[in-house]
């Protein structure tokens, strides 16, 4: 009995020290930094170096896009919809015209320096976008 009072004497505070530790939280700072980009009708370029077709595509020069964020960071891209509601891209939109029915595919894509924003249609058709687009895209690091 005696040994049990003993191992109990140790084990109690061990697991006092454990359970205080767990408690302690660590702050995590986090730089934040949102872009808003719009992309109009005429903006949009051809590219046709897919094979499944040509697509339409706007790049954006952006300097807060540094190695060190695109390496380490996160980048996040929303398209913005109808009463400033978001949408995480990719975006997947179904459309209709004159009995046609088609799917458009919005995405983006990241390099050190740059922001470039994608539509797709599951037609292939070369008729650009002929709307505004709206995006906004958080860089976290």
């Amino acid at each position: 009995m005696m040994k049990i009072i003993k191992n109990s004497m140790v084990l109690i505070p061990l697991l006092m020290l454990f359970f205080i530790s767990c408690e302690e939280k660590t702050v995590v700072y986090v730089d934040v930094f949102t872009e808003n980009y719009t992309v109009y009708p005429k903006d949009w370029n051809v590219g046709n170096d897919d094979e499944s077709g040509p697509y339409f595509y706007y790049e954006f020069r952006e300097p807060n896009l540094t190695q060190q964020i695109y390496d380490r960071g996160i980048m996040q891209a929303f398209i913005v919809l109808r009463n400033q509601n978001i949408s995480p891209l990719p975006f997947d939109d179904f459309w209709t015209d004159k009995g046609e029915k088609w799917t458009e595919q919005v995405t983006c894509e990241f390099r050190p320096g740059y922001v470039t924003f994608i539509v797709k249609y599951s037609d292939h058709a070369e008729v650009k976008p002929y709307y505004v687009y709206d995006f906004r895209v958080r860089f976290m690091w």
